[in-house]
């Protein structure tokens, strides 16, 4: 292996952990959005059952917190895991050199998607932090906050698939296992 070659994985580990590692923390508070939404909904049934109270806001924070965190905050971790729904019918038969074209087609497409998404839904949030966003229904709840966990979502996804399109075209030896050759 050249100097270049180790030098670029390298650097591409690196990225790579540090890219992981952010995931990682996102996905953490996706799964806390997760449990304290459910926590959440039981409370608010147990007191309206057995205390004719329900909790304040219950839908309105379930809406805009809990759920967009926990649809939105694991979509890095999910997109560096190659675990997106894909349909791979024809894609596995074809040749090597072709699967990583459309590979890399693919990643760098999503990477326009969600980067587009980023920016519209960072602007978004700007304007609902400035306007101090609020939602009026059961309750009076400012939402502003949650607008931010699209675009920081979105960006670490943009992040992750330019990664596994540049590690698929850089150093096609650390692709995923569909990327490689028989013989390497």
């Amino acid at each position: 292996m050249n100097d270049g070659a180790s030098v670029r994985e390298r650097a591409l580990k690196r990225l790579e952990t540090l890219i992981e590692l952010l995931a990682r923390v996102v996905l953490v508070f996706g799964t806390i959005s997760l449990v304290l939404m459910a926590v959440h909904v039981i409370l608010d049934i147990l007191g309206r059952l057995a205390f004719n109270s329900p909790v304040y806001g219950t839908t309105e924070i379930v809406s805009f917190y809990y759920m967009v965190g926990a649809v939105c905050l694991p979509l890095a971790y999910i997109e560096l895991r190659d675990e997106h729904i894909t349909v791979e019918v024809i894609y596995q038969k074809l040749p090597l050199v072709l699967r990583r074209a459309i590979f890399v087609f693919a990643a760098l497409a999503t990477a326009l998607f969600f980067g587009l998404f980023a920016y519209q839904s960072w602007l978004d949030s700007v304007d609902a932090m400035a306007s101090r966003e609020m939602v009026m229904g059961a309750a009076l709840i400012e939402i502003w906050p949650s607008r931010f966990f699209m675009p920081i979502s979105f960006g670490l996804l943009v992040v992750a698939a330019l990664l596994r399109a540049a590690k698929a075209v850089l150093t096609p030896a650390l692709a995923e296992p569909h990327l490689k050759a028989a013989a390497e």
